[in-house]
């Protein structure tokens, strides 16, 4: 699912693209592909519509399980994090174990 691009400074970056929010034309021919959990958007010489295509050819035909799946998997993570949280919470409040 990685599709390979080139940025307006000639180098080279592979973005997953189930992590791709957006994609929209900046100027005559260049797009603006914005990436989930990167700071700065990525600008290419391509037009948005050629960005587009090669972005939905590499997505799989079930995206919406795999997002899924991913969404879960952080929900967990999120929840195992909390716990260890709350753990070393009492730890430290526990005046027996000081």
């Amino acid at each position: 699912m990685l599709v390979k691009v080139i940025d307006h400074k000639g180098r080279e970056r592979f973005i997953n693209a189930a992590f791709i929010k957006s994609v929209a034309a900046k100027g005559d021919d260049q797009t603006e592909i914005e990436v989930s959990g990167w700071a700065t958007k990525v600008r290419v010489n391509q037009l948005a519509d050629q960005v587009a295509a090669i972005v939905n050819a590499a997505l799989p035909g079930n995206i919406d399980a795999l997002l899924a799946t991913e969404a879960e998997q952080q929900q967990s993570n999120e929840a195992a994090m909390q716990r260890s949280s709350e753990a070393a919470i009492q730890r430290s409040s526990d005046p027996a174990k000081q």
